[in-house]
């Protein structure tokens, strides 16, 4: 890229961030993104594979407390990872 082409694009992020969070006539404050993407995924996913992703990351959080030696935080994750164990199995 040169410098050229690194200054336009600068420029026009500036101006494109300007537009969208500063200046109140066009400023959306982010939220046109999150109802675009809450649209774009809206019934992609069932309850049964969100459910299935929280669970990953509770046992990814749950080692990661064993690794750090805070066992009751683990125990504590161990008994939610039980009963969304639990929920899951009844899908």
């Amino acid at each position: 890229m040169t410098e050229y082409e690194y200054e336009k694009l600068l420029n026009r992020i500036k101006r494109d961030l300007y537009n969208e969070f500063i200046n109140p006539e066009t400023a959306h404050y982010g939220m046109k993104y999150i109802e675009e993407e809450e649209e774009m995924y809206d019934n992609i996913l069932s309850e049964r594979e969100i459910l299935q992703d929280e669970l990953g990351r509770l046992c990814l959080l749950q080692n990661k407390y064993v690794d750090n030696e805070e066992y009751e935080k683990a125990n504590i994750l161990k008994n939610k990872i039980t009963k969304l164990q639990n929920k899951i199995d009844k899908l």
